[in-house]
């Protein structure tokens, strides 16, 4: 299996969806999906984050009578369909399914076009940037697809290519995110991204709750709820199982 990896950076004003993303910073979405045919493709896209950011995703996907996704400069007369699969205060998730791609240049329009039957994309929104991996049978007329990519993006949108290679890690368990409350999901990022479990840490609870502006005791309890909800949801059971489990156990 290769993989091709690659970056879409938009500017401001340029799609209403990634406008969304760079409104509310903590938005974030995990994408996957596959081509039935050439002209035909189906996607799962999870969005995570603010029940405001979350209103406006829902509005763009199920309200617009225009495409509200701009990529290309070209216009697109695929046929979409969505359909919200889950909703909650903190979650969307739409199953979408498209027709006619062969009306549009868009990213996977092109790649359903140009690559091998069996390919499989993943993809990752957050901020000003969409991150795209295509896992794929071989890497056949991946120098054509990258240059159609290129020839079609709209202005205000940068292409940066990542790498081809042999698929290191296929991701599987990308969409499987666990629903939890904003404020942990937020308190959790940005112990991540502050390095709190590296080896050795980079950042003391102390030191985190400071960089948030919360109390440590805050800072302290929604880590504890934030890991408890990944670790059962890793697992795929719930509270109830848990116990029962617990009970056979003891």
């Amino acid at each position: 299996m290769r993989e091709l990896t690659f970056e879409l950076e938009y500017q401001d004003g340029v799609d209403p969806v990634m406008d969304t993303f760079m409104e509310y910073p903590t938005l974030s979405s995990d994408s996957i999906a596959s081509c039935v045919r050439r002209d035909r493709l189906w996607c799962i896209e999870r969005f995570v984050g603010p029940t405001a950011a979350l209103d406006r995703i829902e509005r763009l996907r199920l309200e617009a009578e225009t495409p509200t996704e701009e990529m290309t400069t070209t216009d697109c007369d695929a046929v979409r369909q969505h359909e919200v699969l889950e909703r909650s205060s903190t979650t969307v998730v739409f199953y979408s399914f498209l027709k006619r791609l062969h009306t549009c240049n868009s990213v996977a329009a092109l790649a359903a076009r140009h690559l091998d039957l069996g390919l499989v994309c993943q993809s990752q929104r957050r901020g000003n940037c969409h991150e795209w991996r295509l896992l794929m049978p071989s890497d056949e007329n991946v120098d054509v697809f990258s240059e159609k990519v290129q020839t079609h993006l709209g202005d205000g949108i940068r292409f940066t290519i990542g790498r081809l290679g042999d698929a290191e890690q296929l991701n599987y368990d990308s969409l499987a995110t666990v629903s939890m409350p904003h404020e942990q999901r937020a308190t959790l990022r940005a112990a991540i991204e502050h390095g709190y479990y590296e080896t050795p840490r980079e950042i003391t609870i102390s030191e985190l709750a400071t960089v948030l502006d919360v109390p440590q005791s805050t800072v302290s309890y929604r880590l504890r709820q934030a890991e408890a909800q990944l670790a059962k949801g890793y697992l795929h059971r719930s509270d109830d199982e848990f116990r029962t489990r617990a009970a056979h156990t003891t």
